[in-house]
């Protein structure tokens, strides 16, 4: 009797096993949340954390995983869903890895230099990419079909990222340390033209769409190697692309996003999750949570902020807040999560 449980046991664990490993090369892609793990600064690779919020099935280096002997490459900036395909920029390795959205396995890549962001309004899709000089960025459209770029697109300094608005491609045109850069190039996509530039404060890195599709333009403000040269950051509004209200913020302010309605907005400043109302006509100061992280992005399915935090030597985590309610939750990534996509 002994031995006939001791083999049942041995059978059950191999089948709870097998289940278990069927269930996870089973599980689909084409949904979720994904965190861009930039990794070691330098000399490690990039990861892709994914979550499943269904059953909040959470998997840790998912490339790696689906692609036996393979990794993303270093630096791991950022991610897009288009054609059924997930295209992610791998800044230091000058490549974009495309994999199947529902598998995640590995299609092909694009050689391009340090690529950082990705846009699409369903038809197209572009991505921003810095020139090796840090002064010579370009925008490049992306061919979804046979994994190629189009001829560069020239804007100039460090291309970050950017919005459609009709046939306008707008592209925030940042300065890297030590230089300086004050525009928003504007791109006719009819004709991947340059036909515009628009006058910021110093370095802009994000743009959103409010409510009444005004444009809004974040600005990080100049880095330099002497301290005492340091710019401010700086928020604008522009509509029918006049400039209509700007701010004073502080050197550092980054990640502009808009809530769900598209009349509030979120960025990060002063170790602080800073609240605009697009109403406003002065900066309020506003604080709705604490804390230093390397990036955030707004769900509108569930209206909750979502928050990447860690250093670039050691696991790190998303924290997702509720801004109303102050609720909060968390889950664990990978090393330096920099980047937060939700495919839904």
């Amino acid at each position: 009797m002994n031995k006939f449980w001791i083999i049942f046991a041995g059978l059950t664990c191999i089948f709870i096993s097998c289940d278990k490993d069927e269930t996870e090369n089973n599980i689909s892609f084409s949904k979720g949340i994904f965190v861009v793990n930039q990794g070691v600064f330098q000399n490690g690779t990039g990861t892709i954390t994914y979550r499943n919020e269904s059953d909040n099935n959470l998997l840790q280096d998912v490339f790696e995983t689906k692609n036996e002997g393979k990794v993303l490459g270093n630096i791991a900036q950022s991610m897009i869903k288009f054609d059924n395909k997930y295209f992610i920029a791998v800044n230091n390795a000058a490549k974009i890895q495309v994999v199947n959205a529902s598998d995640f396995k590995s299609i092909g890549e694009i050689t391009i230099d340090l690529p950082r962001y990705f846009v699409t309004d369903g038809q197209k899709l572009y991505v921003s990419s810095w020139g090796n000089d840090y002064k010579s960025g370009v925008i490049h459209e992306i061919n979804a079909v046979n994994l190629s770029i189009s001829p560069p697109i020239h804007v100039g300094n460090a291309p970050e990222t950017m919005l459609f608005s009709e046939d306008k491609l707008y592209i925030t045109v940042s300065s890297p340390y030590g230089l300086s850069s004050q525009t928003v190039a504007v791109i006719d996509t009819k004709t991947n033209k340059v036909v515009k530039s628009i006058q910021t404060g110093d370095s802009p890195v994000s743009i959103v769409k409010d409510i009444n599709d005004d444009i809004w333009i974040l600005c990080t403000g100049n880095y330099d190697p002497d301290p005492t040269k340091f710019t401010k950051g700086s928020l604008h509004r522009l509509s029918n692309d006049l400039k209509m209200n700007s701010f004073i913020l502080s050197t550092g302010a980054t990640g502009l996003i808009t809530d769900s309605d598209g009349d509030r907005l979120y960025f990060l400043m002063d170790g602080k999750v800073m609240a605009h109302d697009i109403n406003d006509q002065t900066f309020e100061n506003e604080s709705v949570y604490d804390g230093y992280f390397n990036c955030i992005h707004y769900q509108n399915s569930t209206h909750r902020i979502f928050l990447g935090q860690g250093s670039f030597t050691a696991q790190g985590e998303v924290l997702f807040i509720n801004p109303e309610t102050q609720g909060t939750g968390r889950f664990a990534t990978g090393i330096g999560p920099g980047f937060i996509y939700f495919s839904e």
